[in-house]
């Protein structure tokens, strides 16, 4: 046994520089990335998070705009994802929620309180931009993105509750 320790040794040495390796930028392999560019996980303090780009653009603003609203817009499309499976688990198996099609800008409107928590520009002046929720926001969130889809899906929830399991079920979100 102690004849492999040696071994284990040269093993770890070689393999620990691959797990912590330095994150890239997508864009170039010059340069250090944030952690959560390589892994949005690796942001704390925010949940729901998403990363937005956008490669060079004439102006600035135009290329910052662009990447928050990208990165916005995947914000939402988390928290509806999030709140359909919770709501899909209420509802009888019989009953299946309808799946939105893309997020419009418009309804993004709707989830105030999504911010952006950071940006950073990459050696090929690609800019990246993280948004997320804050905790305190988390709840609220949830409760909008289900209200929206329990309206998208009225007729549905209707049609196998009737109109008493539509009041119990729609409840909860009389709080907006």
């Amino acid at each position: 046994m102690r004849a492999f320790l040696p071994l284990g040794l040269v093993f770890a040495f070689i393999v620990s520089p691959l797990v912590h390796a330095e994150c890239a930028y997508p864009d170039s392999d010059r340069g250090e990335a944030p952690a959560w560019l390589c892994g949005v996980d690796e942001y704390e303090g925010a949940g729901f998070l998403a990363v937005g780009d956008k490669s060079r653009m004439p102006s600035i603003s135009l290329q910052n705009r662009l990447a928050g609203k990208a990165a916005m817009t995947a914000v939402v499309v988390e928290i509806l994802a999030f709140a359909r499976a919770e709501l899909q688990a209420e509802l009888p198996e019989t009953l299946i929620l309808a799946e939105q099609g893309g997020v419009k800008w418009s309804q993004v409107a709707h989830f105030k309180g999504i911010r952006v928590l950071d940006k950073v520009v990459s050696p090929q002046r690609h800019l990246y931009v993280l948004a997320g929720v804050t905790p305190e926001l988390k709840a609220s969130m949830v409760q909008t993105a289900r209200h929206q889809i329990m309206l998208a899906n009225k007729a549905r929830i209707i049609a196998v509750l009737g109109q008493d399991g539509w009041r119990k079920l729609n409840a909860p979100a009389a709080v907006l």
